[in-house]
């Protein structure tokens, strides 16, 4: 008798320490899921996220492609206007195709620079403008 009650008893912690192993590992993998969820929430967020900026970024692209072609077309006509007004005014040819004077080709040369401090440094060095003592037409 004391060998079955020794049996049953040594079954029981057996199965006990066996229930408590498997509710350790499913504790645990709860907790597993539980990080899981939130990673997988986190991530669904952040590709929802991902597609709302796809789309605007889409949208802002067919903008800016209009925005060209409409540039492009402005440009077109202002060079078929120029070229209209050429043919059509002698003085303004005769304008257009002679050289720039040399003040203006002065002020439209300057040496290459190989940082912005040698560019900095010309700025500063550089010849200002004269002075003529009238203000300038805006200021009027």
């Amino acid at each position: 008798m004391k060998f079955i009650i020794a049996a049953l008893l040594l079954t029981l912690c057996v199965s006990l320490a066996g229930w408590r192993w498997a509710n350790n590992k499913v504790t645990a993998a709860n907790r597993t899921i539980a990080q899981m969820q939130v990673a997988l929430a986190a991530s669904a967020v952040t590709i929802s996220e991902l597609q709302a900026s796809g789309q605007r970024n889409e949208r802002a692209q067919v903008v800016l492609r209009q925005q060209v072609t409409a540039a492009g077309q402005l440009a077109s006509r202002r060079n078929q206007t120029i070229t209209r007004l050429l043919n059509e005014n002698e003085a303004l040819r005769r304008w257009y195709r002679s050289a720039l004077p040399d003040d203006v080709i002065r002020l439209h040369t300057r040496p290459e620079f190989t940082n912005p401090v040698d560019y900095l440094r010309w700025l500063s060095e550089s010849q200002q403008l004269p002075d003529t003592g009238e203000p300038p037409e805006n200021q009027r």
